[in-house]
């Protein structure tokens, strides 16, 4: 679609530039208006051809390809066998509520079919990206939230302290599993 404008653009200034140059008497000031027009006509052109030759054929690059390599990008629901169940996608998103969708709210990380649902309250913990970096707080009163990060080490948070999250660290919503990798 955007190709399609750029064509439709450049073509249109350079013929009315060409237009108005063939069949006018206008002082030469508005003529280095018009030819100025025809050149941005024609850097549209080409700069989306040269666009179009950086990127290969039939190649898509996606967000998560061009992120970083220490940015998080994924929450993977895990099952006891730490088997991959499901995953969100988190990259480029600012926050994101955990907890279950029982119709009067709504989460981003809806944990409402699990095993252990019914140990997870409306809005359970938040993870929040700042400064480059995600981080999870705990926000439920009843059954919290834990971090076991890459080295084994688990941790409980304490209510509304946040948690700074590195890739492979495991968040406990009450039992339920969610790896951020």
């Amino acid at each position: 679609m955007k190709r399609n404008l750029n064509y439709i653009i450049a073509v249109l200034l350079v013929a009315i530039a060409t237009i108005i140059l063939l069949y006018s008497k206008i002082p030469y000031f508005w003529l280095w208006i018009m030819l100025a027009l025809a050149l941005a006509g024609v850097h549209v052109f080409w700069a989306e051809k040269e666009e179009r030759a950086s990127i290969p054929e039939n190649k898509y690059i996606s967000e998560k390809e061009r992120a970083p390599v220490s940015t998080l990008t994924e929450v993977i629901l895990l099952s006891e066998n730490d088997e991959k169940l499901t995953s969100w996608d988190i990259y480029g998103k600012n926050g994101l509520v955990i907890g279950r969708d029982i119709g009067e709210n709504q989460v981003d990380i809806n944990l409402d079919q699990t095993t252990y649902a019914s140990m997870i309250d409306i809005e359970h913990a938040v993870l929040n990206f700042s400064g480059n970096d995600w981080y999870v707080e705990d926000i439920s009163v009843k059954n919290g939230v834990s971090i076991q990060k890459t080295d084994g080490k688990k941790y409980k948070l304490a209510y509304g302290k946040p948690c700074k999250l590195e890739r492979g660290d495991i968040v406990c919503v009450a039992l339920t599993r969610l790896q951020v990798i």
